[in-house]
């Protein structure tokens, strides 16, 4: 009988002692109370949060739940205080001709796209299922809409909602049948996201529900047919809404400003199609009065016949407005919704000169002070009221409207060649979209099936804070 030398006694010794040692700390883990292991993970940066999902499922159904989300805001907020840290986002920029190349100017505090190297196409969208095949293949292609971290992608025949930050996605069923006739759509995306705005954050459970809306050209002047996608029900259905005014057809101005979400309702514009000017605006709520849309008259001092764009800020409807006559070219204007819900009433926040305009870069000043400057809105800024995104030629430019300060943002492209440089290329490439990413506290969570089941509140959501856990 061979004797075991000293070294491998001591070697097995401490093998067995790792083995022991291990095992009552997983099962440690392992047999934490939903309550003590909620409070743990909620304290963590979200992307290690996402990563923890794929532990086990019963991690994974933990921090799927609404309740998580809310207690991760919660936290993050009083840890930050009232002045949380400003949310970033990206401004991505769609072609006109070339939808397959999405330009992304990142926000300063934003690293998404910057640590992933991207200059532009679609690659930041390669999460989707085939879709760089489809593209290849030129099948058609492009984005449709955001809301708050979600992209709605289009891409023959398919339509998706999508995080490109934590890479999820949906994809929703095929349109049903095809009407039968030939008609304008326009697309509209709107959810109800997690809201932690709740007074004394009382509310016990978080959703979050979507709508995908297809609108097409009134049937009848007070009419409108459409085709709704939900996300609690998972289909698509075909609903006609009735308007309290009569609408006109859409044509080319109506198709041009799209359709634009805003307090859980979807607006677009209302033009004379004989005349082309602006009537009004018709807002339509897909998740508490899906059968009448409402109407909104213009300002009062907004010039109807002139070319407009919608926009959003901070949950107030904007108007853009740049005249394209010579004598009224030289400024633009920016009116704001107030008292939303009694109908509205329009305030003119601001009228900014393009002779008054400064900048640290003269290719810009040079541009706003032209006879009839090529300029036009890309986005309003999302953190901040006072700035907002243009187009100058092919510059993207950040432009404080208070001070006319102009910031240069980015450059659009043809084909990987600058246009500007060449004084005699005066051909501007326009981006057809612009759409804001943004990226909250927390993301967004994608639930096309129904919403997981309330786990017990965390503990600073009970009445009184209490010093030891349920187990």
């Amino acid at each position: 009988m061979a004797i075991e030398s000293i070294t491998n006694l001591k070697r097995r010794k401490e093998d067995r002692t790792r083995t022991q040692s291990s095992k009552p700390f997983y099962e440690f883990i392992n047999n934490l109370s939903d309550s003590l292991l909620f409070e743990i993970l909620y304290r963590l940066p979200w992307l290690s949060v996402l990563r923890c999902k794929s532990v086990s499922k019963r991690w994974n159904s933990l921090i799927s739940n609404p309740y998580f989300v809310k207690s991760f805001i919660h936290h993050r907020r009083q840890q930050f205080g009232m002045h949380y840290l400003e949310p970033s986002f990206t401004l991505l920029l769609q072609y006109t001709y070339d939808h397959k190349n999405i330009l992304p100017i990142p926000s300063d505090n934003s690293d998404f796209f910057i640590s992933r190297g991207s200059n532009g196409g679609i690659d930041f969208l390669n999460f989707l299922p085939s879709i760089v095949e489809r593209v290849k293949q030129q099948y058609s292609f492009r984005i449709e809409a955001s809301f708050n971290d979600l992209l709605l992608v289009y891409c023959f025949p398919n339509y998706y909602i999508c995080n490109p930050l934590t890479k999820t996605w949906f994809t929703l069923p095929l349109l049903p049948y095809p009407m039968g006739r030939e008609t304008i759509v326009m697309i509209g995306f709107i959810c109800e996201p997690y809201s932690c705005e709740d007074k004394d954050d009382r509310d016990p459970c978080v959703t979050t529900r979507y709508k995908v809306v297809r609108i097409c050209s009134p049937i009848q002047r007070n009419q409108i047919e459409m085709e709704i996608f939900s996300s609690e029900t998972g289909e698509w259905c075909s609903s006609v809404v009735s308007s309290p005014r009569r609408l006109s057809y859409s044509n080319y101005k109506t198709i041009d400003v799209g359709v634009v979400a805003c307090n859980t309702m979807l607006h677009w514009v209302d033009v004379d199609e004989k005349d082309n000017m602006i009537k009004g605006f018709v807002g339509f709520d897909p998740f508490n009065d899906a059968q009448q849309c409402c109407y909104i008259d213009p300002p009062t001092d907004l010039l109807r016949d002139e070319f407009i764009s919608l926009g959003v800020f901070q949950g107030r409807l904007r108007i853009y407005q740049r005249p394209w006559l010579p004598m009224k070219a030289c400024n633009f204007y920016v009116w704001e919704l107030e008292d939303y819900i009694n109908a509205g009433t329009w305030c003119l926040k601001h009228k900014v000169y393009f002779k008054d305009m400064i900048s640290d870069y003269p290719g810009l000043v040079k541009i706003a002070k032209e006879f009839h400057p090529p300029v036009d809105l890309l986005a309003f800024h999302p953190n901040d009221g006072e700035l907002v995104f243009l187009q100058f030629r092919n510059y993207v430019v950040l432009c404080n409207m208070r001070t006319g300060v102009l910031k240069f943002a980015g450059q659009l492209q043809d084909m990987g060649k600058i246009l500007l440089g060449n004084s005699n290329n005066f051909v501007t490439v326009q981006a057809k979209s612009a759409f804001v990413l943004r990226q909250p506290l927390f993301p967004t969570q994608l639930f096309p099936k129904p919403i997981p089941k309330p786990i017990p509140p965390p503990l600073w959501s009970r009445p009184y804070r209490r010093f030891s856990y349920e187990v």
